[in-house]
């Protein structure tokens, strides 16, 4: 079989995990889909471009029935979760459509496909996850100035959250992938089961019930891997349809984290990138609440083999001050903010029914920044979100071009149903919303190129992540801490000619007096940073080195 996964680490994490089932059932999981008897798409349903990738997928698996080996086709994932008979109707060639209840089950549930046993194609969808969070645990959703005074007498603080980096925390107002190894199992017991619906994830995340402590998963030997460290989440953005379908906001206990970063170390991750919907609220609903985070990336840390840990998905209202000096002091900590800020505009903010303006993300960076001169930045930003004037662009232009942020994603509004920003009025044209992404894109583009010239002349510790052959050309891509996986830049490794001696030459593109770093995936060495080609670097190691 083969798994073809859309989306964000997240998913990823999902497939490995799947393919990690059907490793330990006797399956041979392949990369081609042309090969394979059975194709497994693990959809994404974020915004609507993701939508129609997921459905185009599907139906060129679907065509793989007669155009290659696929016997049966499967869909998985958020789609299939949030639309599971409208994926049935619509794509009648698909043979089963399963929510996260099914995950556990999908060896068996293929089984039954092969052999003509499924009489309905829906299979594993249940309600959303209630979650396990104690009362009066809400997440905040407004911040303000711990040195405001006014404002923190209009909003009383409360005093089991943490100060976040000197805003006062209130209370929620508003309440294809294959593997090549396969994690074992242990007796260990477990920590107690999930309750209610949607407990098939979970399940997943602990299988089999009697144990092992972290998941049965698939890695593929590369030299990171995603580490998911949560599920769901339990803001109430206006725009995002996720807790609806992925549940509330369910942690990871530290020691099945940590046991399976340590498998992953085993099987030759060096990097270990943390995803969730929400990476900050790790541990709200564990004894020790959100203190532990510091606990976390300690433990993380002293995993042997683990040379570097990357943090996704920071929300910047839940962002303490504890978790930020813990990101600082830990070395192996990359020193990389994944911000989820989305707009700066106050207005445009508070619409998404969130908190925070440009004032308040331009301390923040600011702050960081003086804590640790070397971070570099990350976010994703909203064009188009109703109510979106031209001024709050503005705002949006100038924060960037003041705070400078190395890496930003820009989309565009998509209206998602069940979500309060499909009704909100003052719906901005699709045409202009497309042309302001357009707009700020130019912009950033020229910032992020800045950005990455401002590399030039540094050392770096960098890992080797893969060699690309084309045309008789070798190129040999490395990754340092600034560019995460999937979704950054890269390096290109080189050694100088005059350094090579009578090494075997591997030409460099663009670039005829050097040849590509014969390095060996996975090595991770020092690097000088020689020239920057739009937001990619070129650095170069000394023929010893490699």
């Amino acid at each position: 079989m083969a798994i073809i996964t859309l989306g964000c680490g997240r998913n990823e994490v999902d497939s490995d995990q799947l393919a990690g089932l059907f490793h330990r059932d006797g399956a041979t999981v392949v990369d081609d889909p042309q090969t394979a008897d059975v194709v497994l798409v693990n959809t994404c349903t974020f915004i609507a471009p993701a939508k129609q990738e997921s459905v185009d997928t599907v139906l060129e698996a679907c065509q793989l029935k007669e155009d290659g080996d696929a016997r049966a086709v499967v869909v998985v994932g958020c789609m299939a979760q949030r639309y599971p008979q409208d994926l049935a109707d619509a794509i009648p060639e698909a043979d089963a459509i399963v929510g996260f209840d099914g995950y556990g089950r999908l060896p068996a549930i293929i089984e039954d496909v092969l052999s003509g046993r499924v009489t309905d194609r829906v299979i594993g969808v249940g309600a959303a996850h209630p979650g396990s969070r104690p009362l009066g645990r809400d997440l905040p959703l407004m911040v303000a100035p711990s040195t405001a005074a006014s404002t923190v007498a209009q909003e009383p603080r409360v005093d089991r959250e943490p100060t976040v980096l000197g805003l006062t925390v209130q209370e929620n107002p508003a309440a294809g992938h294959s593997g090549t190894a396969t994690a074992p199992t242990t007796d260990a017991p477990t920590s107690d089961a999930p309750t209610g619906a949607l407990a098939g994830q979970d399940d997943l995340d602990r299988m089999p019930a009697s144990g092992p402590r972290f998941p049965v998963r698939a890695h593929d030997g590369r030299p990171w891997a995603y580490l998911k460290i949560a599920s769901g989440c339990d803001r109430v953005c206006t725009f995002c349809a996720i807790p609806s379908f992925r549940g509330r906001f369910r942690s990871r206990p530290l020691d099945e984290i940590v046991a399976e970063a340590t498998w992953l170390a085993d099987q030759g991750a060096r990097e270990l990138v943390l995803v969730s919907e929400n990476t900050t609220s790790w541990g709200k609903d564990l004894d020790g609440g959100r203190a532990l985070q510091p606990a976390l990336l300690r433990e993380l840390s002293g995993v042997d083999g683990i040379e570097r840990l990357r943090l996704m998905y920071l929300q910047p209202a839940e962002l303490t001050m504890p978790l930020l000096e813990a990101m600082v002091a830990e070395p192996k900590v990359a020193s990389y903010f994944d911000l989820s800020l989305q707009h700066v505009s106050g207005p445009v903010v508070a619409r998404m029914a969130r908190s925070g303006d440009h004032e308040r993300f331009g301390e923040l960076i600011t702050r960081i920044r003086e804590l640790d001169p070397d971070a570099v930045f990350r976010s994703n930003f909203i064009l188009g979100f109703p109510g979106e004037t031209e001024h709050d662009v503005e705002v949006l232009q100038e924060f960037l071009t003041e705070h400078r942020l190395d890496w930003v994603g820009l989309f565009a509004f998509s209206r998602e149903d069940g979500t309060p920003s499909d009704h909100l009025p003052d719906q901005v044209p699709a045409e202009l919303a497309a042309e302001r992404v357009r707009r700020v894109s130019e912009l950033q583009e020229q910032i992020a190129d800045e950005a990455a010239r401002r590399f030039i002349g540094r050392q770096l510790e960098v890992t080797v992540q893969e060699h690309l052959a084309e045309a008789g050309v070798t190129t040999t891509i490395a990754r340092s801490y600034r560019e995460a996986p999937d979704t950054d830049g890269e390096v290109q490794l080189i050694v100088p000619s005059r350094s090579a001696g009578t090494a075997a030459s591997k030409p460099v593109a663009g670039d005829l007096g050097s040849i590509a770093a014969d390095l060996p995936v996975g090595r991770t060495v020092t690097a000088t940073v020689t020239d920057a080609v739009g937001v990619d670097l070129v650095a170069t190691v000394e023929a010893a080195s490699a």
